[in-house]
């Protein structure tokens, strides 16, 4: 929940586009990325968007994506890979897509990426 509060916040009062709370499925449970994608739903009044895509995402990472997450290459390659494609289902489906909000996604997400890395270093689990 600190990541959906940290990205409403960046989100609402600055300039830059981030998706914080998809770093969520690196260390939670299905249930509480439902329940996260339903409380975003509700607040962002989309019909089940974000409950899907956290769903879908959480499975891919858990079946599809089994790497050693302790490397720090796999770990930023596939969380930017959720939120690159995040923001391109959401931005097709509900806006336009513009080249600076790509880079402005990349940046930001990014550099949370690599402190989120640095903080769950040694909670991050192996997939076997």
């Amino acid at each position: 929940m600190l990541n959906l509060l940290i990205d409403l916040l960046i989100y609402n009062y600055t300039n830059y586009i981030s998706y914080f709370f998809l770093l969520n499925i690196n260390c939670k449970s299905l249930i509480y990325n439902i329940s996260l994608g339903l409380l975003i739903d509700f607040i962002l009044n989309t019909f089940l968007f974000n409950t899907i895509f956290l769903i879908l995402c959480y499975l891919i990472r858990k079946y599809i994506f089994k790497f050693n997450y302790n490397n720090l290459i796999y770990y930023y390659l596939v969380n930017l890979f959720f939120v690159v494609s995040y923001y391109f289902f959401s931005n097709l489906i509900y806006s336009n897509i513009t080249l600076i909000e790509i880079i402005n996604v990349f940046i930001i997400n990014s550099i949370f990426i690599i402190i989120c890395y640095k903080k769950d270093y040694s909670n991050i689990k192996y997939y076997r």
